[in-house]
């Protein structure tokens, strides 16, 4: 692959306006991240445009019908009744009990709802245009391919369903279900993540662990695991390893902490920064992407590429440069792009890519238009709030686990097994980007000690099992 930046597909991408349509000391052009390059699956809008999800049971129905590649028209209460009643009888004095008993079980309000493993891929849509956004984000990023799809189709049917389960399903698969579109992948910035997510999905859809919460559970731990680790690797730029990984450190609900701690200095407040950046690598990446090639490049496929020879580094460097005079030349309402520094003692590549990165935060930060930076970045940062991270007071924000992240951590890193050894629970959790420090180590023994879960062979650590959670 040849790196050419062609400025005609960045005109048309990014709606760039000449000078003589508008002012040459405005705007004249959309920032449009998701488009040539899918990096993340957020809009730089508003919460009322854009909701944020908070609550990954609201992805569970679009990821499934993704696997198994259907798509549900919405489902009306009174529709599904008469289509079943078509099928059965029921006596005249039972309609109203029988109706009575499909709202209770498959609706809530006028929205039809699953609550099994059978059911998901029929849930009606949200109208969230995030959730179905994150739902495919997800489906991407976590490399689910054939077989993850046919091991969901297996679990499906090995589901047992009750009779008006049975009746449900078969009547809307007869009216109510198509074949979905297919649509364009995300860019998988660290794939390493997609085997350690597929093993426990494996393990959770053969146990029968499929219940909302469980799912939902599990794609809480990955989505925060893959969209971290992600902008840290990107705040390195050319320089980033797609299976490096930076420590993130955790502490339990429930154990007071210090600022000496790890969880402190090594947890939320290091990955803070990194998400303060999403928006401006999206667009930065975007830009890159505007070539005649369909094939999309992150930073570090252009570092690999410049690693070839001098030569190529210089000609993929000039192109880059040539996109950043283009961005900025329909960037009429920022004046200092030429105060920006370059950075020293790099490739030149990598050297254009950050001078780049840095004209387009620069704008982002200097005019009206940080709103929409804080508007696209929020879409994670919120969701890391909502979910992962706890107030601490004077020691501030820290990433949390609560009991039943703890439980359900547990289950998942023993699977078949009785016990596991102490110290490789925590080397589980590890594996899964949660890290606890010694102090917060001792505390999650207490717990497991006070639930009667620890076979103590000695006092040493090693010798100190955990037994199955049931």
């Amino acid at each position: 692959m040849e790196y050419i930046f062609d400025e005609e597909k960045f005109i048309e991408s990014f709606n760039a306006k000449s000078n003589e349509t508008k002012s040459a000391d405005s705007m004249r052009l959309t920032h449009r991240a998701d488009n040539k390059f899918k990096l993340f699956p957020y809009k730089a809008s508003g919460k009322a445009q854009a909701p944020i999800v908070t609550d990954l049971e609201d992805v569970v129905s679009g990821f499934f019908k993704e696997a198994l590649n259907k798509k549900t028209d919405p489902i009306d209460f009174e529709d599904l009744c008469s289509a079943i009643l078509d099928e059965i009888n029921v006596d005249c004095e039972d309609l109203e009990y029988f109706k009575d008993m499909l709202q209770s079980i498959f609706f809530k309000g006028d929205n039809f709802v699953a609550t099994n493993l059978g059911l998901y891929p029929y849930q009606m849509a949200t109208n969230n245009k995030s959730a179905d956004n994150l739902a495919h984000f997800l489906f991407s990023v976590f490399g689910i391919n054939k077989r993850d799809c046919d091991a969901i189709t297996t679990a499906k049917n090995k589901y047992h369903f009750n009779v008006l389960e049975d009746m449900v399903i078969k009547t809307i698969e007869t009216k109510k279900v198509s074949e979905a579109e297919k649509r364009q992948p995300y860019f998988s910035i660290k794939p390493d993540i997609q085997g350690r997510f597929r093993k426990d999905f494996y393990f959770m859809l053969e146990s029968g662990m499929t219940s909302l919460e469980d799912i939902s559970n599990l794609f809480a731990i990955y989505y925060f695991y893959y969209v971290s680790q992600t902008c840290i690797i990107l705040d390195h730029y050319c320089s980033g390893e797609r299976d490096g990984e930076v420590n993130l450190y955790y502490a339990l609900d429930w154990e007071k902490v210090s600022k000496n701690r790890m969880c402190c200095i090594e947890g939320w407040e290091k990955l803070q920064g990194s998400i303060s950046h999403m928006f401006s690598h999206a667009i930065t990446l975007e830009i890159l992407n505007q070539t005649t090639e369909s094939e999309m490049c992150d930073y570090i496929s252009l570092g690999k590429m410049a690693e070839e020879s001098q030569e190529i580094d210089e000609k993929i460097a000039g192109e880059v440069a040539k996109a950043e005079v283009t961005y900025c030349s329909y960037v009429g309402d920022y004046k200092d792009f030429d105060k920006i520094a370059y950075q020293q003692g790099l490739t030149e590549t990598e050297k254009a890519i950050r001078h780049l990165y840095r004209c387009v935060e620069a704008q982002f930060m200097n005019t009206e238009r940080k709103r929409a930076n804080q508007f696209y970045n929020e879409k994670f940062s919120d969701f890391c709030k909502s979910r992962w991270v706890k107030n601490r007071k004077k020691s501030g924000l820290v990433l949390n686990l609560t009991e039943r992240d703890v439980i359900f951590l547990t289950k998942i890193c023993l699977r078949d097994e009785d016990k596991i050894r102490l110290n490789e629970l925590y080397k589980e959790y590890e594996y899964r980007g949660i890290y606890l420090d010694s102090t917060s180590k001792e505390y999650l023994q207490d717990f497991f000690t006070k639930l009667n879960l620890i076979d103590k062979k000695s006092d040493s650590g090693d010798a100190q099992y955990v037994k199955r959670i049931l």
